[in-house]
């Protein structure tokens, strides 16, 4: 990287930018120019060229030198702050500048709704890293609302998420299962389970807060259906929802993924069919990226394969009323 500097309406020479910052960068962490230079391999006056280089780029004093060891001026702690992320940022260039010798793809970025997170890992890991060679997987879990910040702004390039999105030009969706929603009561609970009036009179609602895409969905079909229950509990998290279940006061409104890492971990809970009008929500894989090829199908099979184990594991009895779309097998 070379900048070319103009001082006085004089063009300087041309100048390697890159080692002059990395050059700076070591004498600001070992406050000596003979230190620095020999610990990047080069002669001391060389060293110093390079920051007085970079001081003329900038045309401000880096380093006050009247005083032993040297220390940053205010400009030089700037420079300092900035530094440390340039020189990151190349060395993630250069890493991913190797990667692309050996593999078509150097990074895949997936998202992941927070709740199926944990159970669909290993096997992603297994299929993205080992059998498609892969170097680096990034996985987030989150929101279905931060899963299309992420593919908007190009941070995720695939994200298996549950919110209805239009269809837009520049995505593709693979929708993977449909799942009912049902009633959670305490496994203590020993009241009526099939009048939701009743239920309503012995415990209250743990539910999602309508600032999350599951809350929102929840909120509008018991607004459709006429109810309005007593809350107890408002969270942005499964966790927290079925903490309020466990503890016997209240029961919930909720689907098998949001169910499985609680059920998984051990927590002892009834699952009823809803004593009112059911709804239920699509899991779908979906991607930016045209130059993906089949890894999306490739991985909305994985994620198929191992949510549909984990619920007849888990939920023998309600396994069934999952609804599997038809994947068609992609090349390998």
């Amino acid at each position: 990287m070379k900048a070319r500097a103009r001082q006085n309406g004089k063009d300087e020479p041309d100048i390697n930018l890159f080692r002059a910052i990395e050059v700076f960068m070591a004498v600001a962490e070992m406050q000596q120019v003979t230190a620095a230079a020999s610990a990047l391999r080069m002669t001391q006056s060389a060293a110093s060229q390079h920051l007085k280089n970079l001081e003329t780029i900038f045309g401000l004093a880096l380093f006050d030198r009247s005083v032993r060891p040297i220390t940053l001026t205010y400009a030089g702690e700037m420079v300092k702050r900035h530094g440390y992320r340039l020189l990151n940022q190349i060395d993630d260039l250069k890493r991913d500048m190797h990667h692309l010798e050996t593999s078509s793809l150097p990074v895949l970025r997936v998202g992941l709704l927070a709740s199926i997170a944990t159970t669909l890992t290993p096997g992603l890991y297994d299929l993205i890293s080992k059998e498609m060679g892969v170097p680096e997987l990034f996985l987030s879990a989150g929101l279905a609302t931060d899963h299309f910040a992420g593919l908007n702004d190009r941070r995720l390039d695939i994200a298996i998420t549950s919110e209805r999105l239009l269809e837009a030009p520049g995505y593709s969706f693979t929708p993977i299962l449909d799942e009912p929603f049902f009633l959670i009561l305490p496994d203590s609970y020993t009241g009526p389970d099939n009048d939701i009036t009743e239920i309503s009179r012995r415990l209250s609602l743990a539910r999602f807060g309508t600032t999350t895409p599951v809350g929102r969905r929840t909120d509008q079909h018991l607004q459709r259906c006429r109810l309005d229950l007593p809350r107890a509990i408002e969270a942005d998290r499964t966790a927290m929802v079925m903490a309020g279940v466990i503890t016997g006061e209240c029961f919930a409104i909720l689907s098998p993924t949001l169910l499985i890492d609680g059920v998984a971990e051990g927590m002892r809970l009834k699952i009823r069919p809803l004593p009112f009008a059911p709804f239920k929500r699509t899991i779908q894989l979906v991607n930016r990226r045209d130059d993906l090829g089949s890894i999306p199908q490739r991985i909305a099979v994985e994620c198929q394969k191992v949510l549909k184990n984990a619920f007849d594991r888990h939920f023998p009895q309600t396994a069934g009323q999952v609804i599997y779309y038809e994947i068609p097998n992609p090349p390998h």
